[in-house]
């Protein structure tokens, strides 16, 4: 099942929808107000705020999944996009936990980078991470904003699994168990603070998390529709040309195994863990002045199974 968040065109309010055979999207609301004193009438709390990540609680996309059936055999007529337009899937994550290194031909194409400055670069024997606020988040076919001063933004494809069920302490064996579902995730990073504070051995964080530095979206593709996350294509298109391509299969730790161990802080539904990216950013090509994000450019993260994720690149408030 596919699960998208709606904003309003021009009211500030948002709505749940679910697509239907077609691919067009019906408002939740549209949905319980059609079953409204029907048989097929669901309780509307856990289901008509966004914000609140109820919904993606096994109950929750239960009762999505009986509204959808329901409201299809009635007929009930798609949301007007006219009116509204896709958000961020999950509006109000708690927590957003950043994998890096998780492609080996990432990590090789960082070790060639960083030796060139006297570093070396091992190979992961853990998932490290570092934390995107929610307050970076954007939807799909919004503008990226590069910040005042910053000539060196760059583009990450990363899946991106949406916890469900809360998760503490759990084992590889049990983990997809507590995933809601997937989505894409554009992790955009600004280079030359992010080796500035990678230096400092403190951690990522200004680089990373500017206004909209972390595209989501289409939609969420429930975990029953994705029953082996290790088999995704992955890719990231600039301006229609190809500049990432792999397979989750090449993963380094897998999305089993990311669940498992950060399940040790503690996950609630709506917590995303965002995977890590494979080779081909712009920071680690031979003139990567030439391949960073520039005003006007046009984005597109993809992974099969799922959809696009589309973003304009724009300059940011001067």
């Amino acid at each position: 099942m596919r699960i998208a968040t709606l904003r309003h065109r021009r009211e500030a309010r948002k709505c749940l929808a679910f697509a239907g055979p077609d691919g067009a999207f019906i408002a939740v609301p549209d949905a319980l107000a059609a079953m409204s004193g029907t048989r097929d009438a669901v309780p509307m709390n856990t289901l008509m705020v966004p914000e609140a990540n109820g919904w993606l609680e096994a109950g929750g996309l239960g009762m999505l999944a009986a509204l959808r059936d329901a409201a299809l055999g009635r007929g009930v007529a798609p949301a007007d996009m006219a009116d509204w337009r896709l958000d961020v899937p999950v509006t109000n994550p708690g927590k957003i936990i950043a994998v890096g290194r998780n492609y080996m031909d990432h990590v090789r194409e960082g070790q060639e980078l960083w030796a060139k400055r006297g570093k070396v670069v091992t190979i992961p024997e853990f998932p490290s991470a570092f934390a995107k606020f929610p307050s970076s988040l954007t939807g799909p076919d919004t503008a990226i904003l590069v910040p005042q001063g910053v000539d060196d933004v760059d583009y990450e494809i990363e899946l991106a699994v949406v916890i469900g069920t809360k998760a503490l302490n759990v084992t590889e064996d049990e983990a997809l168990k507590h995933v809601a579902g997937y989505t894409i995730c554009n992790d955009i990073g600004a280079r030359g603070i992010q080796r500035k504070e990678m230096e400092a051995q403190i951690g990522i964080t200004l680089a990373k998390n500017f206004p909209t530095f972390a595209p989501m979206g289409p939609w969420l593709v429930t975990a029953d529709e994705i029953p082996d996350p290790q088999a995704l294509e992955i890719g990231m298109k600039v301006e229609g040309e190809s500049r990432q391509h792999a397979n989750t299969s090449d993963m380094i730790f897998s999305v089993a195994y990311l669940v498992s161990y950060w399940s040790r802080v503690g996950l609630d539904p709506g917590d995303i863990i965002i995977t890590g990216t494979p080779s081909g950013v712009a920071l680690a090509r031979a003139e990567p002045e030439k391949f960073y994000l520039r005003a006007g450019q046009t984005v597109t993260a993809w992974i099969d199974g799922i959809g696009e994720l589309n973003n304009t690149i724009a300059d940011g408030p001067r």
